[in-house]
């Protein structure tokens, strides 16, 4: 490898499908040769995206999960770091924290770099409430691995300010996740018609989180007002037998469609009239940016995470924080709004979070903290 170009090593558990995954994808694939090196290391040897990484992105792997110090692997992560001695380390998920605890172990010119997926005070209550004790340790770890780098980059401002007020006295950048508009588009296709008029779509993992159980509560409050309305729940996940019961009490087994999994949810995004995103919190959700790029508006909650991706009048509305009956309210506003031009919300997204521009802006971090 030239030591004339930044070399910047991405950690990741794994490059598949998720968020994150699709994020260190594109950045692996779009950063300029001629000034960076891009390395990867993962733990699994495996994943969607890659196998689809160009020929000249270095790739090493930790081995796969079996316990608790390979969830983690602190001492392998911290010999390669210094075997490959990269001028920047880009760590994000679980390799946060096993980045930050490893830090002191760096060579003396690496810089680390972290990006958090999820807001701390939102996630940290979420797990505390299940298993008190071991969340509060994990949470003061994770506050002191996030403590030892070098830089954040935070999504968004409510996840800059949220960790700022957990005392994480970093300097951060805030880099919200590139979208390829036109590749989404190619995927949606003509689209798939979905049932209902009008015709609302849901997509995530059905967890608490994403506040499924707010939005069927919600849509029971929009059917009775708009007998054609239909909602189509596209994923699976713990919550998904719950959800099922709610639906059938609530009397709306005939008005709401559980799809399970979808391989590609695009022509379901863009044959739907309304997008709905009905989470408590969130890092980033890229789930919005993909229903824009289908010319799709969107309901959101305001909750963290979402600031400056939903903008009223433009491309959809925002509802009140963890309330079914605000979350109602939106949508039926939504369902009596004229139509925004399909074609004026997709370039809501590009002009603002195209790949190139996302590049850009990590590259600049890249090149400022190696520097340092």
């Amino acid at each position: 490898m030239s030591r004339d170009r930044v070399a910047v090593m991405f950690a990741i558990p794994m490059l598949d499908k998720g968020g994150p995954d699709r994020v260190f994808f594109e950045l692996l694939r779009r950063i300029d040769r001629t000034r960076f090196a891009p390395i990867l290391v993962t733990a699994e040897p495996e994943g969607y995206y890659l196998a689809r990484l160009p020929s000249d992105v270095e790739v090493h792997h930790l081995g796969h999960e079996t316990g608790i110090a390979t969830r983690y692997p602190i001492a392998p992560f911290a010999r390669l770091v210094r075997r490959v001695r990269p001028h920047v380390v880009l760590a994000t998920l679980r390799m946060v924290f096993t980045a930050g605890l490893a830090r002191p172990l760096f060579p003396r010119g690496t810089r680390l770099i972290t990006r958090p997926a999820n807001h701390l005070s939102s996630n940290t209550s979420e797990l505390i409430r299940g298993a008190p004790l071991k969340h509060r340790v994990s949470y003061a770890l994770n506050r002191f691995a996030l403590g030892q780098a070098d830089h954040l980059i935070c999504q968004g401002e409510d996840l800059a300010r949220d960790l700022a007020k957990h005392g994480i006295r970093v300097p951060a950048t805030v880099i919200g996740n590139p979208v390829d508009v036109d590749d989404v588009v190619r995927q949606a296709g003509e689209g798939e018609r979905l049932p209902g008029t009008p015709a609302l779509v849901a997509v995530g993992r059905l967890t608490r989180q994403k506040g499924f159980d707010l939005l069927i509560q919600a849509f029971a409050t929009v059917a009775a007002q708009v007998p054609g309305a239909h909602l189509t729940i596209v994923g699976t996940g713990p919550e998904e037998a719950a959800l099922r019961r709610m639906t059938d009490e609530l009397g709306l087994a005939a008005r709401i469609t559980f799809r399970g999994f979808v391989e590609n949810p695009y022509p379901l995004m863009c044959g739907a009239d309304l997008y709905v995103l009905s989470s408590r919190y969130e890092g980033f959700p890229n789930v919005v940016l993909e229903a824009l790029s289908c010319g799709t508006p969107v309901v959101a909650s305001a909750c963290p995470g979402v600031a400056g991706l939903v903008l009223p009048t433009i491309n959809g509305w925002l509802a009140p924080v963890e309330d079914s009956s605000g979350l109602a309210a939106s949508i039926l506003e939504a369902t009596r709004a004229p139509a925004f031009s399909r074609d004026a919300i997709r370039e809501s997204v590009r002009a603002r979070f195209s790949v190139a521009q996302i590049t850009a802006r990590y590259e600049t971090v890249f090149a400022a903290v190696a520097g340092a």
